[in-house]
């Protein structure tokens, strides 16, 4: 789905509103909430671009909305901002974040570039558990970075997107009553089910689709693809940040 032919990008400035960031890192639902703030900020939204160049290349309109922002917290900081503006961070489970990834990756996701085809065709050669663990060396540090930074920053509004995909009304009822929107229930409601898990993808959450972008919708699903192995090199790596962000409370699991 394509959502930048769906909003306009705006080019003057909204006196009286706060400029909205949408802080997350690749594989938390970005483009779902993208749409949601889209629907229910059409004259506001501004297109999303590659390496957050949205935010980082181009003038910074104020009383925007500013969506798919995959910056860390010291970056984002450098950046020229409207005094008055909300910034809500949304995070994943990591190690669900790195399945997403790896079947993004090796099926799902447009081919954009050289690189990513040759990273697929070298996941092709690979058995699941060997991919997952070389997609932690090549790309999930990146969202790892941007989790880390933004624990350690303390600002803004911090989600989790297991909160969403549980109870996708209360979650955005409490980012947009954040970022200071006003719509009728009725409208949040209806924006909210019109990029529905079940009404983009067709399926109930659970349902998959490994050649879908929108693959199944449930959280925990790490757990049925990873071996000792993975869980080895990951807690390794990575178990720190899990008692970080609260997914685990040791590396017990």
């Amino acid at each position: 789905m394509v959502l930048s032919s769906l909003f306009k990008k705006k080019q003057q400035p909204e006196t009286g509103l706060p400029t909205i960031f949408h802080i997350t890192h690749y594989k938390a639902g970005s483009q779902w909430v993208y749409a949601v703030l889209g629907e229910l900020g059409r004259d506001r939204i501004i297109t999303p671009e590659a390496g957050a160049a949205h935010v980082t290349r181009q003038p910074i309109v104020p009383g925007s909305i500013y969506p798919c922002v995959y910056l860390p917290a010291q970056e984002f900081r450098e950046l020229a901002l409207p005094e008055e503006n909300r910034i809500f961070i949304i995070i994943r489970d990591l190690r669900d974040t790195l399945v997403s990834l790896y079947f993004s990756v090796r099926h799902s996701h447009q081919i954009m570039n050289p690189a990513m085809q040759k990273l697929r065709d070298t996941l092709a050669g690979m058995e699941m558990g060997d991919g997952l663990i070389y997609l932690m060396d090549k790309r999930l540090h990146v969202s790892a970075e941007i989790q880390r930074s933004w624990i350690n920053d303390g600002n803004g509004l911090l989600i989790r997107y297991e909160e969403l995909i549980q109870d996708q009304y209360a979650g955005f009822k409490r980012i947009l009553s954040y970022c200071g929107f006003d719509d009728h229930e009725m409208n949040i409601e209806a924006a909210i089910s019109a990029h529905s898990f079940e009404k983009i993808s067709g399926r109930k959450p659970g349902e998959e689709s490994v050649l879908s972008h929108h693959r199944k919708g449930v959280s925990g699903d790490w757990k049925n693809y990873f071996d000792d192995q993975v869980k080895k090199v990951f807690k390794e790596r990575f178990g720190e940040l899990l008692i970080l962000t609260g997914y685990e409370k040791d590396d017990q699991w």
